[in-house]
């Protein structure tokens, strides 16, 4: 029987786990070919020196070794229109050959509602990257609410494989100023999740499509494929100050929503599927085991 694992993270370390990958010495790729490791990668803080590309590495998926002796292993400055990066997320090509990395370019310090972009990667070896910075404002000068003035975040990029369309689907979280809403007599950021589609060369993006409106804000997609019910679930964070949404009562939870397109329409479960109700989490993935 198969078994869906949801891996929480909490907030502030927002990672990626790419499962069954080449297994990394130190400083090299092992010479054993096949797949024989995970591979953990992830950012560490909210400093510029966090905001930076780390490997860990695992024999069994839970107990992971830093790899690189936990020093970056990508340097932001190289990468990034705004020299930091969190949230990366890797996932392997449908041919095997080649390894696509997202991210959000994004520095904290510059504050939570600074960010309008993200980066595109890929690999063969997992070591040698070449980049692609996305800037939205800049890229698509002419959509409407995506100016600079406006829009806030583009948040936790993950990549799908369409099948149907036979292309590489990218999702991420925007934040826009028009889109907030009050709670109370505080204004909170409203975040959707969009996606758009990688050109061959994953150097470039089509223009942001909606992917999902919970109603009130939700960040952080992982997108899974349910082979035996024949439907997409995704799985989402429940984000921001706490209301009333469809009879819910919000808080920083795991929630889901299916679908049988990937790109929707998607169906949101009202209810919080994290076990502990009680803490926040975000930056979640799922990882299907045998």
């Amino acid at each position: 029987m198969k078994k869906i694992h949801i891996i929480i993270r909490w907030p502030l370390i927002l990672v990626a786990i790419l499962v069954g990958i080449t297994a990394f010495g130190q400083q090299s790729i092992a010479s054993k070919p096949g797949p024989v490791a995970y591979l953990f990668a992830y950012f560490s803080d909210n400093s510029p020196d966090g905001e930076q590309v780390r490997y860990a590495i695992s024999k069994d998926g839970l107990n992971y070794q830093p790899l690189n002796e936990g020093k970056p292993v990508i340097a932001s400055d190289s990468i990034a229109l705004k020299k930091g990066i969190r949230d990366p997320h890797i996932m392997r090509s449908e041919d095997g050959k080649t390894f696509y990395m997202v991210l959000t370019d994004m520095r904290s310090s510059e504050g939570w509602q600074s960010n309008d972009g993200i980066i595109l990667m890929k690999s063969t070896d997992l070591i040698h990257w070449e980049h692609k910075a996305i800037d939205f404002p800049t890229r698509f000068p002419d959509l409407e609410g995506f100016g600079q003035d406006n829009l806030h975040a583009a948040w936790a990029p993950q990549t799908i494989w369409d099948n149907d369309k036979q292309q590489y689907m990218i999702y991420y979280s925007i934040g826009r100023h028009d889109w907030e809403y009050a709670v109370g007599d505080k204004k909170q950021p409203y975040f959707k999740i969009y996606y758009s589609y990688a050109n061959s060369d994953f150097t470039d993006i089509s223009t942001p499509e909606l992917l999902f409106d919970f109603g009130t804000a939700a960040i952080d997609g992982d997108i899974v494929y349910d082979k035996i019910k024949q439907e997409y679930v995704l799985f989402f964070k429940d984000e921001g100050l706490s209301t009333i949404n469809n009879g819910l009562q919000t808080r920083s939870g795991v929630m889901r929503a299916t679908s049988k397109n990937v790109t929707g329409p998607y169906r949101a479960e009202y209810r919080h599927l994290n076990p502990d109700q009680h803490k926040p989490v975000e930056g979640f993935q799922c990882v299907q085991a045998d």
